[in-house]
């Protein structure tokens, strides 16, 4: 899934002066593994954390890809220390130090483990849609280029599983929006080692989402992104605004709500997608500062969640392929209010 590669010696330093981002350089010596709960939130007083179930401070898991129990999923991380990035953080307990996040994929569904959830299931949760808890209504499809899902689609079905993505390792935080701001500017400073390439058909990224609940009944989630894929893949994301199958398989996820509890799932029923770029991975080789602005929803009392991602075909996880999935490294991400 992942192998251990250099990265050329330079000292990195905070992207921006007015981040609202909490821990955005993972300096708290968090250090999960393997699994975690999706949505737990553990505090900034929560430090030294090392192996399952364990979190990032100010951070919330997410998977849809259950690999330990129906409640327990996927986590693709390691850290890289900023000052000396040839070296991986080796799970030192007391080494608070800046430190860059790298993730990665699963590269299997692991339904051999008995977590109570099938995850090769490309309809999983499609009678679903809104705020729910039971996670075995998340959706595995993360993200898609169909149109359709239907009630027999098989991932055996290489057209299908080519054109649908899992994002199976995910971090999330919630930002509360002043309610004078109109504008919202978003990236990080990132990174694909040439020796850890995405393999052709995954691809990871950054994505803000915003979500309504209008009076008329229906959950809408409003997304801005931007993505790192390989030089030589060309599929394209639907964007504007999306119904049915494309809203419901793309950007489903956590909820984005301010509370120390565990958050709930969330599937849209509408979404408008903004893609601000799908960057060449061979342009990132060392250490890039990338941003993005965009115009908020209105209202006040208002959050939005920043979100870091992997997304693995499906094709990929379906038949086990062999090879590293790639690595996305991620640096300082922030969020700026104007």
């Amino acid at each position: 899934m992942y192998s251990r590669v250099p990265a050329r010696r330079n000292i990195l330093v905070n992207t921006s002066s007015d981040n609202q981002v909490k821990n955005s350089t993972f300096d708290n010596d968090n250090y999960p593994v393997w699994a975690g709960f999706n949505g737990q939130y553990f505090s900034s007083s929560q430090t030294h954390q090392t192996g399952m179930t364990k979190g990032i401070s100010e951070w919330r898991h997410y998977s849809p890809l259950f690999n330990q129990s129906y409640m327990q999923s996927h986590i693709g991380n390691l850290f890289v220390y900023t000052e000396d990035p040839y070296n991986v953080d080796g799970f030192d307990p007391f080494d608070p130090v800046d430190r860059a996040i790298l993730i990665y994929g699963a590269q299997a569904w692991w339904d051999n483990v008995n977590s109570g959830t099938t995850n090769n299931n490309p309809d999983r949760g499609s009678n679903v849609v809104g705020f729910f808890t039971n996670g075995t209504s998340s959706r595995i499809i993360s993200n898609t280029t169909l149109s359709t899902i239907q009630s027999t689609a098989s991932f055996s079905t290489t057209s299908t599983s080519q054109s649908c993505w899992c994002r199976d390792t995910e971090w999330q935080q919630v930002v509360p929006v002043p309610d004078s701001a109109t504008t919202c500017k978003f990236g990080a400073r990132i990174k694909v080692s040439a020796t850890d390439k995405l393999k052709l058909r995954n691809f990871a990224g950054i994505y803000i989402a915003e979500d309504r609940e209008p009076t008329s009944g229906t959950f809408e989630r409003y997304v801005n992104y931007f993505g790192v894929r390989h030089t030589n893949h060309t599929f394209t994301l639907p964007t504007g605004s999306l119904s049915t199958a494309q809203s419901q398989y793309n950007w489903n996820g956590m909820e984005v709500k301010d509370t120390t509890q565990n958050i709930r799932y969330y599937t849209p029923q509408w979404v408008t997608a903004t893609e601000h770029a799908m960057l060449d991975q061979d342009d990132y080789e060392d250490w890039e500062k990338v941003e993005y602005s965009f115009t908020l929803q209105p209202g006040t009392n208002r959050d939005i969640s920043i979100n870091l991602f992997f997304a693995e075909n499906t094709y990929y996880i379906h038949n086990s392929v062999t090879g590293n999935t790639g690595g996305f490294q991620i640096f300082d991400p922030f969020v700026e209010f104007s």
